[in-house]
């Protein structure tokens, strides 16, 4: 939501994001490696400043929040569980390479989780109502490192809301039970 007096999309903006996210990996540190099955459900709030460039944009953000984060059946030593507060920098880049084709960047670090998330997707738009591409995620944390390939797709259910699906294979840096993901997410401007 931009601030007074301010156009979305250009200038200081307030954000607000609530999340769930469900994953799993590998730990033998009690003996037999075994399946740790994690939730983490959480809120952030903060600021963020974009710069529209010719062809572009930047944006730098920064929220702090709080996180509910479930490990079962046990919690690693050397990973946090329980509720944790964060606080959470990140950097979104975009550049339009052509008028149907276009690119994004974002990048963050979450120092309660001591995690770090990186996405790049290259999209096209069919239409003005929605936008196909490709991606390629990778995110690391304490126990974890997990690459991700697949496609999306992010359709303009009305002028303010857009839904978005994606997929594809994920493969963890042990490089042991490589698996698909699925996500969806929804966000809206007001």
């Amino acid at each position: 939501m931009p601030t007074e007096g301010k156009q979305l999309g250009n200038g200081w903006y307030r954000k607000f994001v609530a999340s769930s996210t469900a994953y799993g990996y590998q730990n033998s540190e009690r003996g037999p490696t075994v399946s740790i099955d994690g939730r983490s459900n959480g809120i952030d709030a903060g600021m963020g400043r974009t710069w529209r460039l010719e062809s572009g944009s930047v944006d730098l953000s920064a929220t702090v929040g709080y996180r509910d984060v479930k490990l079962t059946p046990y919690a690693p030593a050397n990973d946090r569980a329980g509720n944790l507060f964060t606080f959470n920098p990140q950097i979104m880049l975009s550049r339009q390479l052509s008028s149907r084709v276009d690119t994004d960047l974002i990048a963050n670090y979450s120092t309660g989780t001591s995690s770090s998330f990186v996405r790049a997707r290259i999209g096209m738009r069919p239409t003005e109502r929605y936008r196909i591409g490709i991606e390629g995620k990778w995110l690391d944390g304490r126990n974890y490192g997990v690459k991700k390939q697949g496609l999306f797709v992010a359709l303009k259910v009305s002028e303010k809301l857009i839904l978005e699906l994606n997929g594809g294979r994920e493969e963890p840096d042990d490089r042991n039970n490589n698996t698909n993901y699925a996500g969806i997410a929804l966000s809206t401007s007001f």
